[in-house]
């Protein structure tokens, strides 16, 4: 009987907006280009934004991620249409005139009509007018599920979808996984599905019915999450060198942050390399990049550690780190989820002065043997494009302890950090008693 309601009502939704039969009419694809002005019109116009605060933003909305956010119709308005952190919703003007909806977008205080033209203007009143669906009768307000079937839309998704996103949903390194953005985000994932995304080459699909968008909304909750101690050790490997990680070219300038006085100083692609400012101890200046070749007098990162994953972000994108321009959405995350989640206290794993781990090394023979030997062979020599285990675990301990924790980037080597700690550890004691030459 409960799926004889849900289909009944969205059906009722599907009869109340336009049919696939309607694709021919040339509103509709003016509907989606407004929807995806309603999400980003800078960015789907591909044009500066304005640099000052959106004169109606009063700060209701609470913290956005800069000035250029409030000028997003989805930052007051919702992705529900009903008004976010206490602006008024635009549920009111479905059905109104588009032109007279243009009179308020391109007039203060909205002000629109200075950053966009007549078509746009009328696409995004088109949108407001003919676009928004009722957004509570698709999801659920309290499960934030999607009131639609998945069965039947695997197959939507995989011939549709999954050439871009994967048959997972992980494969754009943009955003984060497709199956959390549905759980957590539902009804932005539901404005997409129907509208695209803002420059880019996503279909809208809109023309479907709205009966299809909310299945394939079903659909998309069933894929996976982002495996979160995953994210965390690719972080710690992005960390370690994003370029090779990432099989990237390193940026052809200096970071803009790195010491002109400092040794490295005209070593572009070193200079970018988060350990080269923070160490393999995350502590800068006040550890083993206190002196020596690799000193900067940068601080370390330990005060970030259990931050939220948004706050380092925001620190990554910022004017001193400026990584926002040569990493993706998910490495950002991950980067974050990293400096966040995976940082552990060095000092409390090996002794500074003597550079000996504080572990005991017989406890490891057999993980080391079992584990690591197969490449790296029994005395640590085995890869001739490195040098041997020994001499790195005693020259640089807080170096081998990250790789042993997080893995080389690019290279298939286990991450064990969800062996624990205090095992890793032995680990480290027991690679100090291998050979230090080949």
């Amino acid at each position: 009987m409960k799926w004889c309601v849900t289909a009944l009502a969205l059906a009722c939704i599907a009869t109340a907006m336009p049919s696939a039969v309607s694709a021919a009419d040339p509103g509709m694809d003016s509907i989606v280009r407004g929807g995806r002005l309603y999400d980003n019109w800078y960015r789907e116009l591909r044009v500066t934004p304005p640099r000052g605060t959106h004169p109606l933003f009063g700060g209701a909305v609470g913290l956005v991620s800069d000035a250029a956010a409030t000028w997003r119709c989805t930052t007051c308005h919702g992705w529900d249409y009903g008004g976010a952190g206490g602006m008024p919703g635009i549920t009111g003007y479905r059905g109104a005139d588009p032109a007279a909806i243009v009179a308020i977008l391109e007039q203060p205080p909205h002000g629109y009509g200075a950053v966009m033209r007549p078509r746009d203007l009328l696409d995004l009143a088109q949108f407001v007018s003919r676009g928004q669906l009722p957004m509570d009768d698709l999801v659920d307000a309290k499960t934030r599920r999607s009131k639609g079937l998945a069965a039947g839309y695997e197959d939507r998704y995989s011939t549709i979808c999954a050439g871009c996103h994967g048959a997972d949903g992980k494969k754009v390194r943009d955003t984060p996984p497709l199956g959390e953005v549905a759980r957590e985000r539902p009804h932005e994932a539901l404005h997409m599905i129907l509208n695209g995304h803002p420059s880019g080459q996503m279909p809208a699909l809109r023309v479907l019915g709205a009966e299809a968008a909310a299945g394939m909304l079903a659909f998309l909750q069933t894929l996976p999450a982002q495996n979160l101690a995953g994210s965390v050790v690719r972080g710690g490997r992005l960390y370690d060198n994003w370029q090779a990680e990432l099989r990237t070219l390193p940026p052809s300038v200096p970071h803009p942050a790195y010491p002109r006085s400092a040794v490295y100083a005209e070593d572009a692609p070193r200079t970018w390399r988060c350990k080269e400012c923070h160490g393999w101890d995350y502590l800068g200046r006040d550890g083993g990049y206190a002196s020596g070749p690799h000193a900067t007098g940068i601080k370390g990162i330990r005060d970030l550690s259990g931050a939220p994953p948004e706050q380092v972000i925001a620190v990554l994108r910022d004017d001193t780190h400026r990584y926002g321009a040569v990493l993706k959405q998910r490495d950002l995350l991950d980067l974050a989820h990293f400096v966040s989640l995976g940082q552990i206290d060095m000092d409390r794993a090996i002794d500074r002065p003597t550079r000996k781990a504080k572990g005991v090394a017989a406890r490891a023979v057999d993980y080391y043997g079992t584990i690591c030997a197969s490449c790296h062979g029994r005395d640590g020599a085995a890869i001739i494009t490195t040098v041997p285990l020994g001499r790195l675990a005693n020259d640089s301990p807080w170096e081998a302890l990250h790789k042993i924790l997080n893995g080389h980037p690019d290279e298939p080597m286990p991450a064990l950090r969800v062996l624990g700690n205090d095992l890793l550890v032995d680990i480290l004691a027991y690679l100090q008693t291998l050979s230090q030459d080949r």
